[in-house]
């Protein structure tokens, strides 16, 4: 997993198509089939982070550093914490970890957004 989001970014280029197309699809059967999470735990995350972005689209870019990005970075404990109750595997973390790391403004946490989206529309429902 580490190998295959080690080069993902989320700023705005020709990589996103990539992103949002086959590398989403290869995140989703790696979580699904190493059953890593539940759609409906992973939903719980996107969920979040979908919260997090609303709040952000509001926001100039110093605002959203200062009230949004802290909880961007605090969902790493949030994943931690799922870990410890069994509720996701290390790929899950390793892919939220990796992923949170490369968000610093408004447009990279859009299309973090975006990333999430594009893999649970590859997961399907067990």
């Amino acid at each position: 997993m580490k190998q295959l989001l080690q080069n993902i970014t989320f700023k705005q280029s020709e990589q996103l198509a990539k992103m949002f197309g086959e590398t989403a699809e290869k995140v989703a059967e790696i979580l699904q089939n190493r059953d890593n999470i539940k759609t409906t735990q992973f939903r719980k995350f996107y969920d979040k982070v979908l919260e997090l972005n609303q709040k952000a689209q509001t926001l100039s870019e110093e605002d959203f550093r200062i009230k949004v990005l802290p909880f961007v970075k605090m969902l790493n404990s949030k994943v931690a914490y799922a870990k410890t109750r069994r509720l996701c595997g290390n790929d899950f973390v390793t892919l939220m970890d990796i992923s949170i790391k490369k968000v610093n403004n408004k447009e990279e946490l859009q299309n973090f957004k975006y990333f999430l989206e594009s893999i649970i529309g590859f997961m399907p429902k067990k």
